[in-house]
Protein backbone atom coordinates (compact mmCIF):
# COMPACT_ATOMS: atom_id res chain seq x y z
CA UNK A 1 0.00 0.00 0.00
CA UNK A 2 1.16 3.62 -1.15
CA UNK A 3 1.87 6.19 2.19
CA UNK A 4 0.40 9.41 2.30
CA UNK A 5 3.93 10.48 1.24
CA UNK A 6 4.16 8.35 -2.07
CA UNK A 7 0.55 9.37 -2.75
CA UNK A 8 1.51 13.30 -2.40
CA UNK A 9 4.85 12.65 -4.34
CA UNK A 10 2.73 10.14 -7.56
CA UNK A 11 0.24 13.28 -7.87
CA UNK A 12 2.96 15.97 -7.66
CA UNK A 13 4.86 14.10 -10.29
CA UNK A 14 1.34 14.04 -12.23
CA UNK A 15 0.94 17.35 -12.28
CA UNK A 16 4.58 18.11 -13.80
CA UNK A 17 3.61 15.89 -16.46
CA UNK A 18 0.53 17.61 -16.79
CA UNK A 19 2.11 21.06 -17.01
CA UNK A 20 5.45 19.64 -19.20
CA UNK A 21 2.69 18.01 -21.93
CA UNK A 22 0.60 21.41 -21.41
CA UNK A 23 3.51 23.66 -22.51
CA UNK A 24 4.81 21.40 -25.26
CA UNK A 25 1.08 21.54 -27.30
CA UNK A 26 1.23 25.38 -26.25
CA UNK A 27 4.27 25.49 -28.42
CA UNK A 28 3.49 23.19 -31.56
CA UNK A 29 0.52 25.05 -31.81
CA UNK A 30 2.62 28.93 -31.56
CA UNK A 31 4.76 27.10 -34.38
CA UNK A 32 1.65 26.14 -36.44
CA UNK A 33 0.13 29.03 -35.87
CA UNK A 34 3.54 30.84 -36.50
CA UNK A 35 4.10 29.14 -39.78
CA UNK A 36 0.46 30.03 -41.41
CA UNK A 37 0.74 33.18 -40.69
CA UNK A 38 4.51 33.26 -42.50
CA UNK A 39 2.67 31.88 -45.36
CA UNK A 40 0.10 34.55 -44.99
CA UNK A 41 1.82 37.60 -44.71
CA UNK A 42 5.36 36.99 -45.74
CA UNK A 43 5.81 38.95 -49.37
CA UNK A 44 8.21 36.28 -50.22
CA UNK A 45 5.82 33.71 -50.14
CA UNK A 46 3.69 32.58 -53.37
CA UNK A 47 0.17 31.09 -53.38
CA UNK A 48 0.57 27.67 -55.48
CA UNK A 49 -2.09 29.13 -58.18
CA UNK A 50 -0.57 32.89 -58.73
CA UNK A 51 3.38 33.97 -60.06
CA UNK A 52 4.21 35.91 -57.38
CA UNK A 53 7.47 35.16 -55.91
CA UNK A 54 9.77 36.16 -53.70
CA UNK A 55 12.97 38.14 -54.00
CA UNK A 56 15.65 36.20 -51.46
CA UNK A 57 17.50 34.74 -54.80
CA UNK A 58 14.87 35.90 -57.37
CA UNK A 59 15.97 37.32 -60.71
CA UNK A 60 14.71 40.59 -62.59
CA UNK A 61 12.06 39.06 -64.87
CA UNK A 62 13.56 38.43 -68.01
CA UNK A 63 12.23 39.65 -71.24
CA UNK A 64 12.10 36.69 -73.91
CA UNK A 65 13.54 38.78 -76.57
CA UNK A 66 17.20 39.04 -74.95
CA UNK A 67 17.18 35.64 -76.75
CA UNK A 68 17.82 37.96 -79.66
CA UNK A 69 19.62 41.23 -78.41
CA UNK A 70 22.27 39.20 -76.13
CA UNK A 71 23.76 35.72 -77.27
CA UNK A 72 25.12 35.32 -73.35
CA UNK A 73 21.89 34.62 -72.63
CA UNK A 74 21.53 31.53 -73.93
CA UNK A 75 25.22 30.43 -73.67
CA UNK A 76 24.98 27.31 -70.79
CA UNK A 77 28.70 26.33 -71.41
CA UNK A 78 29.34 27.81 -68.00
CA UNK A 79 27.18 25.93 -66.52
CA UNK A 80 28.24 22.37 -67.78
CA UNK A 81 31.66 21.99 -65.86
CA UNK A 82 31.06 24.02 -63.00
CA UNK A 83 27.14 24.11 -62.38
CA UNK A 84 25.85 26.66 -59.75
CA UNK A 85 23.79 29.58 -59.32
CA UNK A 86 25.92 32.11 -60.58
CA UNK A 87 26.92 30.05 -63.98
CA UNK A 88 23.27 28.39 -64.72
CA UNK A 89 20.83 31.02 -63.31
CA UNK A 90 18.55 32.56 -65.68
CA UNK A 91 20.32 31.64 -68.87
CA UNK A 92 17.87 30.67 -71.33
CA UNK A 93 17.72 26.95 -72.25
CA UNK A 94 17.43 27.09 -76.11
CA UNK A 95 18.46 29.71 -78.76
CA UNK A 96 16.29 31.85 -80.31
CA UNK A 97 14.57 30.51 -83.41
CA UNK A 98 16.04 33.02 -86.10
CA UNK A 99 19.22 31.09 -85.44
CA UNK A 100 20.34 28.11 -87.08
CA UNK A 101 20.34 25.23 -84.92
CA UNK A 102 24.13 24.31 -85.76
CA UNK A 103 25.26 28.26 -85.48
CA UNK A 104 23.36 28.13 -81.75
CA UNK A 105 25.02 25.14 -80.39
CA UNK A 106 28.58 27.11 -82.05
CA UNK A 107 27.42 30.10 -79.06
CA UNK A 108 26.37 27.63 -76.10
CA UNK A 109 22.47 26.95 -76.87
CA UNK A 110 21.86 24.07 -75.58
CA UNK A 111 25.18 22.89 -73.58
CA UNK A 112 23.01 21.36 -70.72
CA UNK A 113 20.30 19.36 -72.91
CA UNK A 114 22.19 16.17 -73.21
CA UNK A 115 21.62 12.27 -72.65
CA UNK A 116 20.77 12.70 -68.88
CA UNK A 117 17.66 15.52 -69.43
CA UNK A 118 14.32 14.29 -69.04
CA UNK A 119 10.91 15.87 -69.14
CA UNK A 120 9.65 15.21 -65.47
CA UNK A 121 6.65 16.40 -66.05
CA UNK A 122 4.36 16.84 -68.95
CA UNK A 123 0.98 18.63 -68.33
CA UNK A 124 -1.83 19.11 -70.67
CA UNK A 125 -3.49 22.50 -70.14
CA UNK A 126 -7.44 22.41 -70.99
CA UNK A 127 -9.82 25.00 -71.32
CA UNK A 128 -13.30 25.18 -69.14
CA UNK A 129 -14.51 22.99 -71.60
CA UNK A 130 -11.97 20.20 -71.13
CA UNK A 131 -10.42 20.61 -74.47
CA UNK A 132 -6.57 20.79 -74.58
CA UNK A 133 -5.52 24.19 -75.46
CA UNK A 134 -1.92 23.73 -74.53
CA UNK A 135 1.24 21.88 -72.49
CA UNK A 136 3.17 22.83 -69.48
CA UNK A 137 6.77 20.79 -68.53
CA UNK A 138 9.14 20.67 -66.62
CA UNK A 139 12.32 19.56 -67.45
CA UNK A 140 15.26 18.73 -65.42
CA UNK A 141 19.17 18.81 -66.67
CA UNK A 142 21.51 16.49 -65.04
CA UNK A 143 24.42 17.25 -66.62
CA UNK A 144 23.80 21.00 -65.03
CA UNK A 145 21.72 19.86 -62.11
CA UNK A 146 19.08 22.63 -62.84
CA UNK A 147 15.40 22.72 -64.50
CA UNK A 148 13.36 24.92 -67.03
CA UNK A 149 9.78 25.00 -67.72
CA UNK A 150 8.31 25.17 -71.52
CA UNK A 151 4.57 25.77 -72.15
CA UNK A 152 2.84 26.34 -75.44
CA UNK A 153 -0.52 26.99 -76.37
CA UNK A 154 -2.98 27.04 -79.17
CA UNK A 155 -4.23 30.35 -78.75
CA UNK A 156 -4.11 33.09 -81.14
CA UNK A 157 -1.45 35.75 -80.18
CA UNK A 158 -4.07 38.64 -80.51
CA UNK A 159 -5.86 37.03 -77.78
CA UNK A 160 -3.44 36.65 -75.52
CA UNK A 161 -2.67 40.04 -73.16
CA UNK A 162 0.20 38.11 -71.29
CA UNK A 163 2.03 35.65 -70.89
CA UNK A 164 4.55 34.08 -68.51
CA UNK A 165 6.35 31.01 -67.06
CA UNK A 166 8.80 30.52 -63.87
CA UNK A 167 10.89 27.86 -62.14
CA UNK A 168 11.17 28.12 -58.58
CA UNK A 169 12.93 26.56 -55.67
CA UNK A 170 11.48 25.55 -52.37
CA UNK A 171 12.21 24.88 -48.83
CA UNK A 172 13.42 21.54 -48.16
CA UNK A 173 13.30 22.10 -44.51
CA UNK A 174 12.11 18.58 -43.17
CA UNK A 175 9.74 19.72 -40.80
CA UNK A 176 8.24 22.69 -42.99
CA UNK A 177 7.67 20.11 -46.24
CA UNK A 178 5.92 18.31 -43.48
CA UNK A 179 3.82 21.04 -42.18
CA UNK A 180 3.02 21.82 -45.75
CA UNK A 181 1.90 18.30 -46.69
CA UNK A 182 -0.45 18.27 -43.76
CA UNK A 183 -1.38 21.73 -44.32
CA UNK A 184 -1.62 21.81 -47.60
CA UNK A 185 -0.26 25.63 -47.95
CA UNK A 186 2.07 26.26 -50.68
CA UNK A 187 5.67 26.01 -50.31
CA UNK A 188 8.23 28.31 -49.12
CA UNK A 189 10.05 29.59 -52.20
CA UNK A 190 13.56 30.28 -52.04
CA UNK A 191 14.58 31.51 -55.49
CA UNK A 192 12.51 32.05 -58.98
CA UNK A 193 13.74 32.35 -62.36
CA UNK A 194 10.95 34.12 -64.78
CA UNK A 195 10.31 34.53 -68.19
CA UNK A 196 8.06 37.18 -68.98
CA UNK A 197 4.94 38.72 -68.98
CA UNK A 198 5.05 39.18 -72.34
CA UNK A 199 2.39 40.24 -74.38
CA UNK A 200 0.99 38.14 -77.74
CA UNK A 201 2.16 40.87 -79.53
CA UNK A 202 5.78 40.56 -78.65
CA UNK A 203 5.64 36.56 -78.62
CA UNK A 204 4.55 37.14 -82.40
CA UNK A 205 7.44 39.38 -83.70
CA UNK A 206 10.25 38.45 -85.54
CA UNK A 207 12.37 35.77 -83.75
CA UNK A 208 10.50 35.27 -81.22
CA UNK A 209 8.95 31.79 -80.11
CA UNK A 210 5.18 32.36 -81.41
CA UNK A 211 2.75 30.01 -79.36
CA UNK A 212 5.47 28.65 -76.89
CA UNK A 213 7.83 29.70 -74.19
CA UNK A 214 10.66 28.90 -71.60
CA UNK A 215 11.87 29.83 -68.62
CA UNK A 216 15.34 30.58 -67.82
CA UNK A 217 17.78 27.75 -65.78
CA UNK A 218 17.32 27.76 -61.99
CA UNK A 219 20.29 25.38 -60.84
CA UNK A 220 18.63 23.26 -57.55
CA UNK A 221 20.78 20.07 -56.95
CA UNK A 222 18.53 19.52 -53.87
CA UNK A 223 15.73 21.39 -53.03
CA UNK A 224 12.19 20.73 -54.45
CA UNK A 225 11.49 23.01 -58.03
CA UNK A 226 8.20 23.29 -59.42
CA UNK A 227 7.21 25.49 -62.82
CA UNK A 228 3.93 27.76 -63.10
CA UNK A 229 2.58 29.79 -65.71
CA UNK A 230 0.62 32.56 -65.97
CA UNK A 231 -1.47 33.43 -69.10
CA UNK A 232 -4.07 36.00 -69.38
CA UNK A 233 -6.65 36.57 -72.64
CA UNK A 234 -8.79 38.92 -73.70
CA UNK A 235 -12.61 38.20 -72.25
CA UNK A 236 -11.20 37.95 -69.13
CA UNK A 237 -9.99 34.09 -69.32
CA UNK A 238 -7.32 33.16 -67.28
CA UNK A 239 -4.67 30.14 -67.13
CA UNK A 240 -2.50 29.02 -63.68
CA UNK A 241 -1.40 25.81 -64.13
CA UNK A 242 1.31 24.13 -61.91
CA UNK A 243 3.39 21.20 -61.71
CA UNK A 244 4.45 18.86 -59.03
CA UNK A 245 8.03 19.58 -56.87
CA UNK A 246 10.73 17.46 -58.14
CA UNK A 247 14.14 17.07 -56.32
CA UNK A 248 16.89 15.82 -58.71
CA UNK A 249 14.19 14.82 -61.53
CA UNK A 250 11.64 12.89 -58.81
CA UNK A 251 8.55 13.72 -58.24
CA UNK A 252 7.92 15.16 -54.12
CA UNK A 253 4.28 16.44 -53.53
CA UNK A 254 2.14 18.56 -54.93
CA UNK A 255 3.31 22.37 -54.54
Amino acid sequence: MNTPMQLRRARVRRWHLLALTAFLVCCLAVTALSVVALREHWPGVISGLSMAANGAQSSQDLDPTKLIADPASFDTRPCVPHPSSDTCNGKYPVSPPHLSPSFGVQIGAGACIDDSHKIVENQVITDAAGHAVGTLQLWWLGRCRSYFGYVSFSFPLSQVQSASILVQSETSNGFLQWFDNVSQLPPSVTGTEQAGPVSGSTLGSDGMLGQQLYSPLIFSPSDPVSTHIDIELSGGISYANYSASYVGGVKQYIG
